[in-house]
């Protein structure tokens, strides 16, 4: 069982004003995130330069690693925004101890994590989760609990169950955006490639969007890590034929070498090319030029380099207390994670414990970002998927830039429409 323990502290970032683009930073002297939050300026917690020190609170995290994918990047910024906040005052000059576990998709690993943060740890709550399975295994003991996990989910029960309230969408509903965006361009059939282990729940939205559309769909579930990057993207091509579009829903870790293996083989003008939220980074798009214009990525967060007050402070946060992390989607998410539970630990009137953080997240509302199309929010409901509107982005120049702005993701899931239901009927966001 591999494990990583980190001591850090924590509190709330201010809320911005909603948009995707915000025009003005006023960077202030001092520390990163020190000084008065405002509409153009997030800070780390309470914003006052001055260390907390009083006797610690903790909270815990549980992300996974294996061959061709590593998700510990959101909670390892989960632990940066922490430190950043545990510099600025903490929840009220207390700190917070962050333990963050690593797993190997093992059912067993997982329940074991879970049991061990909430039963031996005695964390208060549990951030920055994501995993292929995490949320499967472990969501009915969190349940019984009373946890809701603020993460970043992938699998079905990330969204169709109370214990869990994600800061993205998931690769169902970010793969189910980049269908929309390759109906809308006119392509003739839609294939789609995901991890094998998430394959029937990832794609079976994209399946669905084909069926609406009156076009046909091929799903490929694919064994990780990609020993045959030429093969398997020739496949894809094949499959989808002229006119056809294809999906790739894979990370930084896999994504490079499926590009190169279509450069190679003169493949990228074959059909129109669609992605999840993953490769939505510089990195990537400095791969190759070959893929410039061409991309329709759903982007489930606002673009890397845009200038609100979130955006800017997740940058200059991840500079100073993770530098050798990339800028990245995934790092948002962390930010996101940790912002929105630091939020509910500073609406905790009294004592600070498991059930009153856990009440504390379930009434989160209308929480502004100018990371997300919508204010974020978790409600006492029997799921959450509080991030259904997102944008297109594509590649240029290595770099990624905005092709669509904000959408709805079609509800060809029930779930989608029912979401919006309770966001009007509850005024969530």
């Amino acid at each position: 069982m591999r494990s990583t323990k980190i001591k850090i502290g924590v509190a709330c970032a201010a809320c911005g004003l909603l948009a995707l683009m915000m025009t003005a930073w006023a960077t202030g002297a001092g520390p990163v995130g020190s000084g008065t939050a405002s509409a153009t300026k997030s800070v780390c917690g309470l914003g006052t330069g001055k260390k907390a020190t009083g006797r610690p609170i903790k909270l815990g995290g549980i992300d996974m690693l294996i061959p061709g994918v590593d998700f510990t990047t959101i909670g390892k910024v989960a632990n940066a925004y922490f430190q950043c906040v545990n510099d600025n005052g903490g929840i009220r000059g207390r700190p917070i101890s962050y333990t963050l576990l690593n797993e190997q998709l093992n059912p067993a690993q997982e329940a074991a994590l879970a049991r061990k943060l909430v039963e031996s740890d005695k964390v208060v709550g549990i951030v920055g989760n994501t995993s292929f399975a995490e949320c499967g295994t472990n969501w009915r003991y969190y349940k019984s609990k009373g946890f809701v996990v603020i993460g970043a989910g992938v699998q079905a029960e990330c969204y169709g169950t109370s214990s869990f309230a994600e800061v993205n969408m998931g690769p169902r509903y970010s793969n189910i955006g980049a269908a929309q965006a390759l109906v809308g361009a006119g392509v003739k059939k839609l294939v789609v490639a995901s991890p094998a282990t998430i394959s029937a729940y990832a794609d079976g939205g994209v399946v669905k969007v084909a069926q609406k559309a009156g076009i046909p769909s091929q799903v490929f579930p694919t064994v990780l890590p990609v020993t045959d990057a030429n093969s398997t993207i020739l496949k894809l091509v094949q499959a989808a034929g002229d006119g056809g579009g294809v999906i790739l829903d894979f990370t930084p870790d896999t994504a490079p070498a499926l590009l190169q293996a279509a450069v190679a083989q003169g493949l990228v003008d074959k059909v129109k090319w669609g992605s999840s939220t993953p490769i939505a980074n510089a990195f990537m798009a400095s791969q190759t030029s070959a893929f410039d214009g061409k991309f329709f990525i759903n982007s489930e967060i606002a673009l890397l380099d845009s200038k609100g007050p979130d955006e800017t402070l997740y940058q200059q946060v991840n500079a100073k207390y993770s530098p050798k992390i990339a800028i990245q989607s995934f790092g948002q998410f962390g930010y996101l994670d940790a912002k929105f539970a630091v939020q509910a630990l500073l609406n905790v009137k009294g004592a600070i414990t498991a059930k009153s953080y856990n009440n504390a997240v379930r009434a989160l509302k209308d929480q502004k970002t100018d990371m997300l199309c919508k204010p974020f929010y978790v409600g006492n409901l029997k799921y959450h998927i509080p991030n259904n509107t997102d944008i297109t982005v594509d590649y240029k120049g290595g770099k990624v830039v905005q092709k669509q702005k904000c959408f709805a993701i079609t509800p060809v899931d029930p779930q989608i429409a029912q979401t919006r239901v309770w966001e009007k009927q509850f005024k969530l966001n």
